[in-house]
């Protein structure tokens, strides 16, 4: 009896298997964004969408809010943050408010920013796992979390990750929205 139990278990386990991965796919692609300068200081609030081609896995790829635009080395100074494939670090500080609505957040925490810890495997714990994997579509899928970033000239900007994957399903294209202040408040609506 206990046999036919186990038995029946792993077909039941099996089965839940395949149906799993015979389920569709709904994967959101962009293609990565050009690289041009937007110079977003002073401004007030700017929104954007911005699709960064991280899929080079050795190499770090560097975002700036107030150039409204990825850096290219050599020339990196000023960069907020940085993507190697599916990993995400921060310059400074990062708060993670977790899923809440993107336009519900109106303002940049006074405090509770996480730093990336500089090492051999460099992390920014509050951006470390902004994803969640799908064991049996193997994709990765933004869990939806609102960051606020605290800038290296000192201002903020809220963002929420999109997407992973470039046209064609292919990984490595770091997609995200943002709201940057531009001027010294921490006003984000």
């Amino acid at each position: 009896m206990l046999l036919v139990v186990g038995f029946v278990l792993f077909l039941l386990v099996l089965a839940y298997i395949v149906v799993g991965s015979l389920r569709p796919r709904h994967v959101v692609e962009f293609d990565p964004s050009p690289l041009v300068s937007r110079a977003h200081r002073g401004q007030g609030l700017v929104r954007d969408t911005v699709t960064i081609d991280a899929r080079d896995g050795e190499a770090w790829r560097f975002f700036d809010f107030a150039a409204g635009s990825r850096l290219d080395p050599p020339d990196t100074a000023g960069w907020d943050l940085a993507f190697r494939r599916f990993r995400v670090i921060a310059s400074t500080g990062v708060a993670d408010l977790g899923a809440v609505p993107f336009y519900g957040v109106h303002e940049a925490p006074a405090d509770s920013y996480v730093l990336t810890t500089w090492a051999s495997d460099t992390v920014n714990p509050a951006l470390d796992r902004w994803y969640r994997y799908d064991f049996f579509s193997h994709l990765l899928q933004s869990k939806s979390h609102v960051y606020v970033v605290r800038t290296a000239d000192g201002r903020y900007a809220k963002l929420r990750f999109l997407s992973y994957y470039c046209t064609g399903t292919v990984a490595g294209c770091v997609t995200f929205e943002y709201v940057y202040q531009g001027s010294d408040s921490r006003a984000l609506r």
